[in-house]
């Protein structure tokens, strides 16, 4: 039976792993493991390790959905490239993990923490370009599953955004229910890029109307995907929001 929190691997900076990588940093955590910011030690390489939690990887089971989903996904700039899979030894049990590419740019919530709030065209920006990203996966019939600031990379290229997932979840088949998920993460993550629900009342209309309070059913009508938000935002019908 899976215990309900996992023990943290806490792998510290400077540590190495399976002889070829050491750690950089702790990127985030979630479900199914923790990635780590690692660097080939032949190299010096970036590289990102998602080190799985075993009792949430039943025979690799966790590791080889997320893989099968990349390589499906390999064609898309917003997803990261899926390099290889190794395991170590990690408090007397075998620790799957898997390498990818570094995604260019920053996680989301680096900007978040760094500026407290960012500016409404910027969020909505970026927001668009994470639309942009989420349209694609779900044409390809497959959702996201976990978006958040932790998991999108962001990278300015002058005035635009570009926009990488870092990491996805599996929580079973695709459904409708699922891809609505994924646009609903992303809109209360537009409320969050620009200051919480603290700040929520005073933002544009334009905000207001994509984020709808936080009501799932709201969002769920007007929204119910990717391609929709997008729509909306390139839209006359879309309030000013200067």
């Amino acid at each position: 039976m899976a215990r309900s929190e996992p023990t943290p691997f806490d792998f510290k900076p400077g540590r190495i792993l399976a002889g070829k990588y050491v750690v950089a940093e702790f990127l985030g955590g979630g479900w199914e493991g923790e990635a780590y910011l690692v660097h080939e030690r032949t190299t010096g390489f970036p590289r990102v390790a998602k080190f799985y939690y075993p009792e949430r990887n039943e025979k690799g089971k966790s590791l080889k959905e997320y893989v099968k989903r990349l390589e499906k996904l390999s064609d898309l700039g917003c997803v990261i490239r899926y390099m290889h899979s190794d395991t170590i030894r990690w408090a007397g049990q075998k620790l799957d993990f898997m390498v990818s590419t570094r995604a260019p740019g920053k996680q989301l919530s680096y900007y978040m923490k760094k500026r407290g709030a960012l500016s409404a065209l910027e969020a909505l920006q970026i927001v668009e370009q994470i639309a942009v990203g989420l349209e694609a996966i779900h044409a390809q019939g497959l959702y996201h599953g976990d978006v958040h600031e932790d998991n999108v990379m962001v990278r300015r290229n002058g005035i635009h955004h570009e926009v990488q997932f870092l990491d996805f979840i599996n929580l079973g088949p695709t459904t409708r229910e699922r891809k609505r998920d994924d646009i609903y993460d992303m809109l209360m993550l537009l409320r969050d890029m620009t200051g919480g629900k603290k700040r929520y009342a005073k933002q544009p209309e334009l905000i207001k109307h994509l984020v709808k309070g936080g009501r799932r059913d709201l969002v769920y009508k007007e929204f119910p995907t990717a391609h929709r938000v997008r729509q909306f935002l390139n839209s006359r019908e879309a309030p000013d929001f200067v």
